[in-house]
């Protein structure tokens, strides 16, 4: 029998491997998979597939992702106690993502239960899925504005357990999982946490998420779509994420972000696009504040030692307003107005000399901003403004120091308050000029 078994396996695989991917592209909607071989192991009742391709029918070319190996076998354990599921193990998957790709399927009417994804990972074996590992993943974002600069997550490890709710009865995480990798090359994350990969119409996630290193200047090719130039910068923080059907929650306990260098630039071509994104913001910010399920905090944020600057390339002469040392909290930050205000403070050099300092608190808008505000500049070379007065005052110094003190107060859609601009020992001739 054992003769007959081994026999039979060699002229199995290829009507076998036929079989389950011909299962699957009739799952998919707009994609298709290619398998390249197939070898059934009739002793472990296991299956392996070898050089698995995702392609999008539309445009095969490259492919949405390719699997080096993908492994399904019997939960032995499980069928001890009468439960015939699956074990499944993917090595080396590469995910090819595109902007173009991204927007498509977060535009994509069709509801994600109804994509045929689960019923396609389910023809891999006949039995339900308990666990899965995933080892040495990669991922590949291409932004189309810049495809030379790709942002890539590598030797991603993913475990997840319980998935068909084997070991336990009725709970709302019933499946403990775990995600780790590397970030943009040399920074690291790890998601731990559980799930209800059942939940309708979309998985539900319950995790801690930590962050370490987390190289800022890799996302230029994103930022600078929306006017953000960033060079330099590492992150850190931890977190916790709820994500489900009936539930929305973010709380950011710690992030800290040192020697961020960080410029909006101001265009007269975007200009137009820029007014776009600013009403999107606000339109978005107040749907998640007026939501009862979404929920949004943040136990303190830091950036340390960083220069942040705003360029107007519209002005003529165009010019650069800048802090430098700039450090930067932000505590108690909440999206419900029952969590209170929260405070935030700012201290640097403006425009390299000035001595700033500003705090504040603010309160979760309804309709518009609430925020409390106290500036401090002191001592800041006016030279240093030059190309500002020229843009906006048709003139420039050679020296003088500039000093503004101000406290503000939004609410109600109004501004109360007072600005107090101070110069003293200004020189505007110079007679070697």
């Amino acid at each position: 029998l054992l003769l007959l078994l081994l026999i039979a396996a060699l002229f199995v695989d290829e009507p076998l491997r036929g079989y389950i991917e011909g299962k699957m592209n009739r799952s998919l909607k707009g994609y298709r998979v290619h398998i390249g071989a197939l070898d059934f192991h009739p002793l472990g009742a296991s299956v392996d597939l070898h050089e698995i391709r995702l392609e999008r029918v539309d445009e095969p070319n490259p492919p949405v992702a390719t699997i080096a190996r993908w492994s399904a076998s019997v939960h032995w354990k499980a069928l001890l106690s009468g439960r015939l599921v699956n074990d499944q193990e993917i090595e080396r998957p590469k995910f090819h993502i595109t902007r173009t790709l991204a927007r498509q399927e977060t535009g994509n009417d069709l509801p994600v239960k109804e994509r045929g994804w689960q019923d396609a990972v389910e023809s891999v074996y006949p039995f339900k899925i308990n666990q899965i590992r995933i080892t040495d993943g990669e991922i590949l974002y291409l932004d189309d504005a810049k495809p030379d600069q790709p942002l890539r997550a590598r030797r991603m490890n993913l475990y997840a357990s319980n998935i068909r709710n084997v070991q336990s009865g009725d709970q709302a995480y019933p499946s403990k999982f775990s995600l780790e990798g590397l970030l943009f090359e040399s920074g690291k994350i790890r998601l731990d946490g559980r799930a209800d990969f059942l939940a309708e119409p979309y998985t539900a996630v319950k995790a801690e998420l930590t962050v370490d290193g987390i190289p800022l200047g890799a996302l230029v090719p994103v930022t600078a779509r929306y006017n953000v130039q960033l060079s330099g910068g590492a992150m850190s923080g931890e977190g916790v994420i709820e994500y489900g059907p009936s539930v929305k929650v973010v709380n950011l306990k710690r992030l800290t972000i040192n020697g961020l260098h960080l410029d909006y630039v101001h265009a007269a071509h975007t200009q137009r696009a820029e007014a776009a994104r600013a009403k999107a913001t606000v339109e978005t910010a107040q749907s998640i504040n007026a939501k009862e399920d979404a929920f949004v905090r943040v136990d303190h944020i830091s950036i340390l030692g960083s220069e942040l600057g705003f360029v107007n390339q519209a002005a003529k002469p165009e010019y650069r307003v800048y802090l430098t040392e700039a450090d930067l909290t932000l505590e108690r930050y909440s999206s419900q107005l029952r969590d209170g205000p929260s405070s935030f403070a700012v201290t640097g050099k403006f425009m390299g000399s000035g001595d700033t300092q500003i705090s504040g608190t603010m309160r979760p808008p309804k309709d518009s901003p609430d925020l409390e505000l106290k500036i401090k500049i002191a001592g800041t070379q006016v030279r240093s403004m030059n190309n500002l007065l020229r843009a906006h005052g048709k003139f420039d110094v050679v020296g003088g120091f500039f000093s503004c003190y101000s406290e503000l107060t939004l609410d109600d859609g109004s501004i109360r308050g007072y600005v107090k601009p101070l110069v003293r020992k200004l020189k505007v001739y110079d007679p070697t000029q």
